[in-house]
């Protein structure tokens, strides 16, 4: 598979004000026609991340040497990492998570704060994706010789009922969604800290308006909790999946969360949203089928994260 060619520019650490500040990528143009992007959804890395095929999922590291994403095959999906070299990125590799488990799926990935971490959707085999109880959120630990074989997140995390889309934010808290029994609708979002011990507390339901009657699917939380996106098939949208923002405020609650619009959202499935570590870049997959069983192709697209301060509300 051919390499991809990307003009790199130097991020400062600060956050700005708002949602994001595009950096001085000026008009770099690598041989494949790929830049950092603008203020309109383009492909990430045609050609080397995507293709013809089903890849979804977008996570860098700080410094964006380095990233991770989905691509399946064959119906089962696995984590890819690819590289940053002097002559663009590298091949994606296949991370060997559950290696006793040649046909576990791994899917929607997270890095820590620290970037030695990585967790992530796992799915053994006998399971679904489409069953909520076979669904855990597993971690992999970077270690000199590589990725480490998947171990699952224990308890207070992981219970009986499934837990999925894993997402970290800069204190280190975990959110993920979930369909336990206290839970306001068929899937609700929460929020587990670190624990002073090691692990996490106990993990709390998000109060309305974010879980309301209406079910969640992938949610991501900005790495400062300013914002969050949210994927909901809630009437009135433009597909069978949508994506909707929803703002922090300034006393501690959350805005309404708001269909982002047809630059995000279409007739196809929009979801599996993520942000940089940074909050430069949101990213955003788009599915063809309704279901898993239809859908041959999934596309991966980056954008300047400057333009979701237009959601905002007046």
């Amino acid at each position: 598979m051919p390499r991809l060619s990307v003009t790199l520019v130097l991020l400062t650490s600060t956050v700005l004000a708002g949602c994001a500040a595009t950096p001085d990528a000026g008009t770099a143009q690598a041989p494949l026609g790929v830049t950092w992007p603008g203020r309109t959804p383009e492909l990430f890395a045609p050609g080397v991340v995507n293709t013809d095929g089903i890849e979804i999922n977008l996570v860098f590291n700080k410094a964006y040497t380095e990233l991770f994403f989905a691509r399946r095959i064959d119906g089962v999906f696995a984590i890819y990492t690819s590289r940053l070299a002097p002559d663009g990125w590298t091949t994606p590799e296949k991370l060997d998570l559950f290696p006793d488990n040649p046909a576990a799926r791994a899917v929607d990935m997270a890095l820590s704060p620290d970037e030695q971490a990585l967790y992530f959707l796992g799915i053994l085999p006998g399971k679904t994706e489409g069953d909520d109880t076979e669904t855990d959120i597993w971690v992999s630990d970077r270690t000199p010789a590589g990725w480490s074989a998947a171990r699952l997140v224990p308890a207070p995390v992981s219970t009986a009922h499934g837990e999925s889309y894993p997402t970290l934010t800069a204190d280190g808290s975990l959110w993920f969604v979930s369909d336990r029994p206290e839970s306001r609708s068929p899937r609700d979002l929460y929020r587990a800290r670190p624990s002073t011990g090691g692990g996490f507390e106990a993990p709390v339901s998000i109060e309305p308006p974010i879980n309301t009657d209406w079910s969640k699917g992938d949610t991501v939380v900005a790495p400062d909790e300013s914002y969050m996106v949210i994927t909901t098939g809630r009437p009135g949208g433009y597909g069978s999946g949508d994506l909707y923002i929803a703002f922090r405020t300034e006393d501690g609650a959350w805005t309404e969360p708001k269909n982002m619009g047809p630059r995000f959202n279409g007739p196809e499935v929009d979801f599996c949203p993520m942000i940089s570590p940074d909050g430069r870049w949101f990213s955003f997959s788009r599915r063809y089928g309704k279901s898993w069983d239809t859908t041959t192709e999934a596309e991966i697209y980056w954008v300047d994260a400057s333009v979701l301060d237009e959601l905002r509300p007046d």
